[in-house]
């Protein structure tokens, strides 16, 4: 029942109009419903994908045969040496002796008095600079300390020289150049024009040298940085002292980083099993989209691969078991036991290029996540679906302006005329009351 209480005319317009309007407005608030639940929809599916992409990042870690091949390499001395290994390693032992560090060109000037007031050379004197035949020149003649020092370090073709100024003391200011890079084909050669070469007086402070470790007590290597990685397979030595005995290096297998792998694995599938469940409890009931990753997903684990030579078929046999609840559970021991006993046959299971668990899973999960893929096309439909009920709450909200505006006109109308008719009554009802009554004499 609508009430209208008011006064005046006793019609409460904006009441009545409000309370019809509400009605009017319930197929508005059923799509506004419908917008709400598909946008929900729409961020489901973009928590499922955010999930499955982080799932996809642990593949990356274990889904080809080369992670598997992870290695570490161990210093006999670190004081000496420290050194990685990458997945061209090798297991074994190698004697390391460090002959000689690899050392950068440096020179120093004559002193001078100041840095920034006394000129040296005649201007248009040019020095010349030249590292591992790549010369760069700078006009140096006629400049102060500061000015020759930016001038090096500011050229735009400077091929590899470092300028700085040491103040000895209030009185003695130095130049020195440094080779950007060690060995003996980066040291510096300087050539002048004019007087500025000679004011200079520019002489070595250290030499150039070339980095030298002896192999095993037979092999000399000789390179220009103290970081190697081209001598020994997979290895990369970096020189820090020099020695006059040789320090092991140990290169062995990390295990310890494919477990943490595989459980990483592990817990990045379980995170993608909570998600599903958790959306199809609730914003994904019953959606067909999901039961269909979640399907195919559980379905690689029933599949062995083929064509492989390992002496394991299933996950469940190096450790990895797929649970009731659709979870996977993480047996270390087993684990560790697969990786000891078939280190190559286990990295087949999981990594084979083909047939591996891992590689099919991934293949599966780029399918589902890709732009043009499974959830990419269900996302499309969803956002068509939010623009056609956009559209049709626009057009009716048009309508229910023009309705509301309609009601208000004729109630407004009709609570004038109610007026004028509540006016017109009570003049009659005085016009009526004073007339005589009737057999009454005055």
């Amino acid at each position: 029942m609508i009430s209208a209480p008011g006064v005046g005319s006793g019609l409460d317009v904006n009441s009545i109009v409000d309370q019809l309007m509400a009605l009017e407005r319930r197929p508005l608030d059923r799509l506004e419903s419908d917008k709400r639940g598909l946008e929900a929809q729409l961020s489901a599916f973009g928590k499922l994908k955010s999930a499955l992409s982080t799932f996809q990042s642990a593949l990356s870690d274990l889904k080809t045969l080369d992670a598997f091949e992870v290695y570490s390499a161990a210093s006999g001395n670190e004081a000496a040496f420290t050194a990685s290994a990458d997945s061209q390693a090798s297991e074994g032992f190698v004697d390391i002796q460090v002959v000689n560090l690899a050392e950068a060109h440096k020179l120093g000037s004559a002193a001078f008095a100041d840095t920034d007031t006394t000129t040296i050379g005649a201007t248009g004197d040019q020095m010349t600079l030249t590292v591992n035949g790549q010369a760069f020149t700078v006009a140096a003649g006629g400049q102060t300390l500061e000015g020759i020092r930016d001038a090096i370090n500011n050229a735009p073709d400077n091929t590899g020289v470092s300028a700085t100024i040491i103040r000895e003391n209030s009185g003695s200011n130095r130049l020195v150049l440094t080779s950007t890079a060690t060995g003996t084909a980066n040291a510096i050669n300087l050539s002048f024009t004019g007087s500025v070469g000679t004011a200079l007086n520019l002489t070595d402070l250290n030499a150039a040298e070339d980095a030298q470790i002896l192999v095993d007590g037979t092999y000399t290597i000789t390179r220009a940085s103290n970081s190697i990685s081209d001598a020994i397979d997979g290895i990369t030595l970096n020189l820090l002292a020099e020695t006059s005995t040789a320090a092991t290096l140990t290169v062995s297998r990390d295990t310890e980083s494919v477990k943490e792998s595989v459980q990483a694995f592990v817990d990045a599938y379980n995170e993608v099993r909570s998600v599903i469940d958790e959306l199809k409890g609730s914003d994904l009931d019953a959606d067909s989209t999901v039961r269909s990753i979640e399907n195919r997903l559980s379905g690689i684990f029933s599949q062995p691969p083929s064509g492989i030579t390992s002496s394991f078929s299933y996950l469940s046999e190096v450790g990895v078991s797929l649970q009731r609840d659709g979870t996977l559970q993480l047996d270390s021991v087993a684990l560790g036991k697969a990786i000891d006993t078939d280190f190559n046959g286990f990295a087949q299971l999981f990594a084979n290029d083909n047939q591996g668990y891992l590689f099919r899973l991934d293949s599966v999960v780029a399918g589902f996540i890709q732009s043009d893929g499974l959830i990419g096309i269900r996302e499309d439909g969803i956002n068509s679906n939010i623009d056609r009920v956009e559209t049709r709450i626009g057009d009716m909200e048009y309508r229910l302006t023009l309705t509301e505006q309609r009601l208000r006109d004729k109630f407004t109308a009709l609570d004038t005329l109610m007026g004028e008719l509540q006016g017109t009554s009570q003049f009659l009802i005085q016009q009526l009351s004073a007339l005589p009554t009737p057999g009454k004499q005055g």
